[in-house]
């Protein structure tokens, strides 16, 4: 459950660039994936843009769109995205080039992709695993978005 992990995106600006957000728990992508998927959906009506804006405007504690109530009074929780890492001011969004992902010390790293609704799961050296799109990583409900998806793991090799 500790597992610590960034998520955010690639500068549009400079796409050797990466703004991203500390998530301190939950950070596999067991759990990430369907998290990020479902705040798409619920929270973010689908924009991944707008995902993004609200992913990197706190550094979390844990990823978690069913949250309702904080386990503990000190979090502060921002409902349909999860709890936030701190009750005061944000950090600064950290920023870093994607090379140098292994100064971060988190074994995983997601990035967003606004243009094609998509997630890009790098290792702790900034290794493409796999791209995601986001629709395929909701939790089965029975709608055509998650009915018969097809196997959801694009290699990067």
């Amino acid at each position: 459950m500790s597992t610590h992990c960034y998520i955010g995106a690639i500068t549009p600006e400079n796409p050797q660039r990466v703004q991203a957000r500390v998530v301190l728990n939950d950070g596999r992508p067991a759990a990430v994936l369907p998290a990020l998927a479902t705040i798409w959906a619920r929270h973010a009506h689908r924009n991944t843009q707008a995902l993004i804006t609200t992913i990197l405007a706190h550094d979390w504690e844990q990823l978690d769109p069913d949250v309702t109530v904080s386990p503990l009074a000190r979090q502060q929780r921002m409902p349909g995205v999860g709890i936030l890492n701190s009750t005061t001011a944000p950090e600064p969004v950290t920023v870093f080039p994607l090379c140098h992902a292994q100064h971060l010390d988190a074994p995983w790293i997601y990035l967003m992709h606004p243009d094609i609704d998509t997630v890009t799961v790098h290792t702790t050296d900034g290794t493409r695993v796999a791209t995601y799109p986001l629709r395929w990583c909701l939790p089965a409900t029975g709608t055509p978005d998650n009915q018969s998806r097809p196997a959801p793991l694009r290699s990067a090799r």
